[in-house]
């Protein structure tokens, strides 16, 4: 039986869904707590992954840029739930500009880095743009570690340490070169190009390593739409050998998941960390399996990068990356990072207890020149965060507040006016809406982010209960004149004189927690947030719907998606599935039961309008089930399905 859903109807359980999506949605955490992971690892801006295992442990080292305390190195004992270790750079004073002074590094600065531990230290080399090559060292991975300039840059560079005592650095960019180095690494004979027979501009990204009696240079063919190759030779000079690896968006349409590590665990598994472009958001870590296949590292599983997969064969509790700070202790927490460099003369968590003091530092325009701007990343799929700001000692020309920061950019603050103050939301530098603030000194300010749709709101309340929407829509990019995901920014500049301030009280971030690929049958489940996925393909929805939306399509007779864990709670009459039209069925399988279909549909041929929301009578089920939606022949496209209890009318509705 299939009915076409009421405008009315269809209405009243959207919004039901939608105010799902915007509560309960979470995304921290990988680890589904059943012995699987759903990617990405990390849902947040850790790019350019290299990772290497030193005895039971694993340590991740990722670019921030300009942002410092930098260069992260995060550590796991399972590859899927990771923790920070330390910060290898905490601030960077080799020109100026890294001080906001006279200019910036924004879309420069420190990226690509290379992480290898040899001879009781870990060696972490990357590069600069205009400053150049630098060598990071330390005993421990928690640090103290030591910075020193190179004699020479390498680009996207691969420290190598042979096992005849040799060291070697690979580098470049569609021309692949080889050079050997001392322990200084500085070269010791020329650069040897190894491979330059590119499938296209931009390989990069090099890996060394040495198995079996091969090097291996895991290299990338950047760009969103990147995808991973691999290179070997019986000889480091070469000549290589090229084979794709992994050429596959997972669950994103037309972003490639490139660029990683290969790494070998205790037991004996190969795996690969390797990020995928996801905009706004920024370049998110994935984990996949590898299987070495006529001695190359194929990545993924049949071709495909996988979602949900078996974890690997080691144990660790679920961890969470921290987010939320009281600010009550007299350190910054470490998931902070100043935009550029901060004036530590001009910041404190001790002068006001329990709060952090901003005070001004110099004059800026706007908010990208402002100094002792405090970031932190945003977590997908939706990041909100909130802090309460004290505006009692800001002075004329001040702005304070919190901002959501890449191009464009936008915050909502308190700016301060001769004898007033004013609530004030600004975008891309252009004030949008302003509200007078009165002679409250207290305020609490909300950006919400959904980085599926990649859009941020901005509201502000006087009692951290009701939240006022205030301003327009910012619709995030990743702009590479910045090169880094999206950023909450917690700031205070003068554009008049310097020496205000103001104290945050607290800051807090709610993103999603528990197991990533568990979703409520009665929220909105988008088709690609599938944990696995048979002969088909996403692809950018022709739905008149959201920002973002992807269709599952290419249904061949016989694809099928699969969602593992959808929970029914106490139960839900109707199956609602928004389709395209076709001359196929869709049959919908629960569990592990293939020979009884749950559900059923014969998509209609023709229809008025491209999309439909079709209803389909089902039994009821309680608590959590998997899913499997198969594919006839002629079944053209998948939005997304949900359950409801409340159907009503036969009347056909297209939009959302």
């Amino acid at each position: 039986m299939l009915k076409d859903l009421t405008t009315s109807g269809l209405k009243k359980f959207l919004v039901m869904a939608l105010l799902f999506i915007g509560t309960s949605l979470q995304a921290q955490q990988s680890d589904n707590g059943d012995g699987t992971f759903t990617n990405p690892i990390i849902w947040a801006d850790f790019p350019d992954n290299d990772v290497i295992r030193v005895g039971d442990t694993y340590y991740m080292v990722t670019t921030t840029m300009y942002f410092f305390p930098g260069v992260p190195v995060l550590k796991s004992t399972d590859l899927v739930n990771w923790e920070y270790a330390s910060n290898a750079v905490q601030q960077f004073k080799q020109h100026p500009f890294y001080d906001l002074n006279g200019g910036n590094r924004y879309g420069k600065g420190q990226w690509a880095s290379s992480i290898r531990y040899h001879n009781g230290k870990f060696h972490i080399l990357f590069l600069t743009l205009n400053e150049g090559g630098f060598l990071c060292t330390a005993t421990k991975a928690e640090g103290p570690w030591e910075i020193r300039k190179l004699a020479r840059p390498y680009y996207d560079a691969g420290l190598f340490f042979d096992d005849d005592g040799r060291t070697y650095v690979a580098h470049g960019y569609s021309k692949i070169s080889v050079t050997e180095v001392d322990a200084n690494l500085a070269p010791i004979g020329r650069d040897s190009v190894v491979f330059d027979k590119v499938q296209r501009p931009g390989l990069e990204g090099a890996h060394v390593y040495k198995i079996n009696g091969y090097y291996y240079i895991y290299a990338t063919y950047g760009g969103g739409d990147g995808y991973q190759c691999c290179l070997r030779s019986k000889n480091i000079y070469g000549p290589y050998e090229e084979k794709i690896v992994l050429k596959d968006d997972m669950n994103l349409h037309g972003r490639g998941v490139h660029q990683g590590a290969l790494i070998e665990t205790q037991q004996g598994e190969w795996w690969s960390v390797i990020f995928q472009d996801r905009g706004g958001v920024g370049r998110v870590p994935t984990l996949q399996p590898v299987q070495w296949i006529d001695g190359w590292p194929m990545v993924g599983k049949d071709g495909r990068a996988v979602v949900t997969h078996a974890k690997p064969n080691t144990s660790s509790p679920v961890h969470v990356l921290p987010t939320s700070d009281e600010f009550n202790t007299e350190s910054l927490a470490i998931q902070w990072a100043w935009n550029h460099n901060p004036d530590d003369s001009a910041w404190s968590l001790t002068k006001r207890k329990g709060y952090l003091r901003l005070t001004t530092s110099g004059i800026a325009g706007d908010l990208p020149q402002a100094r002792n701007s405090l970031t932190q990343r945003m977590f997908g799929p939706f990041s909100d965060a909130t802090t309460e700001l004290d505006v009692s000692h800001m002075q004329v020309g001040d702005m304070a507040g919190l901002a959501v920061l890449q191009i464009p950019y936008a915050s909502i603050g308190v700016t301060a006016a001769e004898g007033a103050k004013f609530i004030v939301m600004k975008h891309a530098g252009k004030t949008i809406d302003s509200v007078a603030l009165g002679k409250r000194n207290k305020i609490f300010f909300k950006a919400s982010v959904n980085t599926i749709k990649d859009q941020a709101h901005f509201y502000y309340s006087f009692d951290n209960r009701a939240f006022i929407p205030v301003g327009d829509t910012l619709n995030m990019k990743f702009d590479l004149k910045m090169f880094t995901g999206n950023r909450f920014v917690l700031f205070n500049y003068a554009t008049v004189r310097p020496g205000g301030y103001v104290d945050f009280n607290w800051f807090r971030m709610n993103t999603r927690q528990g197991p990533p690929n568990l979703f409520k049958a009665s929220s909105l489940v988008q088709a690609e947030m599938y944990d696995d996925i048979h002969l088909a393909r996403v692809a950018a929805s022709k739905d008149l719907s959201h920002p973002g939306d992807q269709d599952i399509t290419h249904l061949t007779d016989g694809a099928w998606i699969r969602f593992n864990q959808v929970d029914f709670e106490n139960g839900y009459q109707y199956l609602l599935l928004r389709v395209a039209p076709g001359q196929g069925r869709v049959v919908v399988y629960a569990d592990k039961d293939t020979l009884n279909p749950y559900a059923s549909v014969t998509l209609p041929a023709a229809l008025t309008k491209e999309y439909t929301t079709v209803s389909i009578p089902v039994k009821k089920l309680t608590g959590k089930h998997q899913l499997t939606f198969k594919f006839t022949e002629g079944a053209t496209a998948v939005n997304w399905f949900s359950f409801t209890n409340e159907i009503s009318g036969r009347k056909e509705h297209a939009g959302l």
